[in-house]
């Protein structure tokens, strides 16, 4: 089975559920109900720039792998799916993106400080759903909540990281790892750490689970880097990350590898680009051809095929034979570097 096929079942499940989360008032409202309409209309404004929704449809999936509860699973995904886009929104913020999927942000939309309020409730609301959720075993709801607020907390440390990144004249490729793994692995583990939770697993099967997120975030963004490389990422021609100053991770297993004038010059154009000076489309293809040369491409694949190699490892610790099969098959999409 292709991952198309475990995921989509479950997707007007999950759809159900983030509008129940969007909609969720669950203490006495003090606020006036236009407000509120407001507030939502906003964060389904947000969520209509679209998305694989990847995050949201692993749990249920895997919870009808494992013969668990495929409604709990679905609240589950779409907690973290909501979670993560609330990160989304404040990252645009921060970074100034004024699309974001082809669509105008949130914030070009509705005004910085707007936006930052639908980023607050949808960091908020989901860990206030799943605490007291009638599908979630109640022995659950202070693991899981805990789960996603931990979750949120290191993907605001991975921003932190991120925007340091930027900054910094010299980055290398241990920090971008870092960034990879924070920004990316924390939701990734916590759809399937939070899968295990709910089925009553070992501590064992928790930590695999943990590590299979960890290795899918990195993997992901590896493979991100690796798409814009190819031109395949949906954002025009490829180097979009060299025209935008971005040290992606081919960029950066290039720069550690070739020889330490051009490296230089390459981290230059990077600084101009980040400061709104984009290089020619003659000097984007020249420098994508330099980082080919000198194996970051390659470098970067390598990484990929390694995490991907670890997930499917831990994913045969953490689930049963129908969870591993739906691993495994997340990890061939992976490894399909098209698009």
């Amino acid at each position: 089975m292709k991952l198309h096929d475990w995921t989509q079942p479950h997707v007007p499940k999950v759809f159900e559920a983030i509008d129940r989360i969007i909609g969720s008032r669950t203490s006495p409202p003090w606020a006036r109900d236009e407000d509120d309409e407001l507030l939502q209309r906003m964060c389904h404004q947000h969520l209509s720039t679209g998305g694989k929704r990847l995050r949201a449809l692993l749990p249920p999936a895997l919870m009808a792998a494992e013969g668990g509860d495929v409604a709990a699973g679905a609240l589950l995904g779409a907690c973290v799916e909501v979670l993560h886009n609330g990160t989304l929104v404040h990252d645009d913020i921060q970074d100034g993106d004024e699309l974001r999927r082809g669509k105008p942000t949130l914030w070009r939309e509705v005004g910085v400080a707007q936006a930052i309020n639908a980023g607050d409730v949808m960091l908020v609301a989901p860990i206030a759903v799943i605490s007291s959720a009638p599908e979630i075993p109640p022995a659950a709801r202070a693991e899981l909540s805990a789960l996603l607020a931990g979750a949120v907390t290191e993907t605001i440390r991975g921003q932190v990281g991120d925007l340091d990144l930027k900054a910094a004249q010299m980055p290398t490729l241990d920090h971008a790892n870092g960034i990879a793994l924070a920004k990316t692995g924390p939701f990734f583990a916590a759809c399937l750490q939070g899968v295990v939770i709910l089925l009553g697993a070992s501590d064992e099967r928790r930590a695999a689970a943990h590590a299979v997120g960890k290795h899918i975030g990195i993997a992901f963004q590896v493979r991100d880097d690796l798409l814009d490389v190819r031109g395949v990422k949906g954002r025009g021609q490829a180097g979009a990350d060299i025209r935008e100053g971005k040290p992606s991770w081919p960029l950066l297993a290039a720069l550690q590898a070739g020889p330490a004038e051009q490296a230089v010059a390459l981290k230059e154009l990077l600084e101009r680009a980040h400061s709104g000076e984009p290089p020619s489309p003659a000097d984007v293809e020249r420098w994508l051809q330099w980082v080919e040369q000198h194996g970051g491409v390659q470098a970067a694949q390598r990484a990929l095929d390694d995490n991907l190699s670890a997930a499917r490892r831990q994913s045969s610790v953490a689930f049963g034979e129908q969870g591993v099969a739906l691993i495994d098959a997340l990890c061939t999409r992976l490894e399909e570097v098209d698009g």
